[in-house]
């Protein structure tokens, strides 16, 4: 009776120990702290910074100042709207004067910041009249050809070439007057002054090289004959 008793209580501790080990395999297989507390599971959250600000493209100029100058009624610094021409610059200085030369300029070139525009004055060439004869001059007498006939002595009328000393100013100089230096054609004479106009005119008459075409041999020539001012 013993021996029965004790294997009824080896199976009877065999199934509770199945059993306490079948709770605790499920419990751990089906247990949600979430279902107790009412408290979600917790879910980690990565902040991701913004973009930097992306900077305002540049803005061009709304407006360029520009230095008129020449014969114009009120030369000065002028402000106008970007992309102006060069006619507008002139008539916001006034208007040309009667003595300004016009046709040098391209007057619907348009305008950059810091320009200097000037407009050239017609060269006026002095009258030349003719010397008067010195009392040193040489007299033409005719010899009488009759006796008793006499002609009355005429001062000759030779006289020498006034001489021009006055160099061409490179800045002011129109078409014609650049095509009178040695060397100089309509077309090149037309690339200085669009030269002229492109960079707002020649610091030195060294800086005549920069018009393409013109070399040291070409301005070698003409260097005693222009200025620029």
């Amino acid at each position: 009776m013993d021996s029965l008793e004790a294997q009824h209580r080896k199976i009877i501790i065999i199934l509770v120990i199945v059993i306490l080990a079948g709770g605790v395999y499920w419990m751990l297989k089906h247990f949600h702290p979430s279902l107790f507390l009412g408290e979600p599971d917790f879910v980690v959250e990565t902040e991701i910074a913004p973009p930097p600000p992306t900077p305002p493209p540049p803005t061009a100029k709304s407006e360029v100042a520009v230095h008129v100058t020449g014969a114009v009624k009120s030369p000065g610094v002028y402000y106008l709207s970007a992309g102006a021409r060069v006619h507008e610059a002139i008539e916001k200085a006034g208007g040309r004067t009667d003595l300004a030369d016009i046709h040098s300029l391209n007057l619907a070139a348009k305008i950059r910041d810091g320009q200097q525009i000037d407009v050239p004055m017609i060269r006026q060439i002095p009258d030349v009249k003719p010397a008067a004869p010195s009392s040193s001059a040489a007299q033409e007498y005719t010899i009488p050809t009759s006796p008793g006939s006499s002609v009355t002595p005429q001062p000759s009328m030779r006289q020498s070439a006034p001489s021009d000393g006055a160099r061409i100013n490179i800045n002011t100089a129109t078409l014609q007057e650049l095509q009178t230096l040695r060397g100089i054609g309509p077309a090149m004479a037309r690339r200085i002054i669009e030269y002229r106009q492109t960079a707002g005119g020649f610091s030195t008459v060294d800086d005549l090289t920069n018009v393409k075409g013109i070399g040291e041999k070409t301005l070698a020539k003409i260097r005693d004959k222009i200025t620029a001012y």
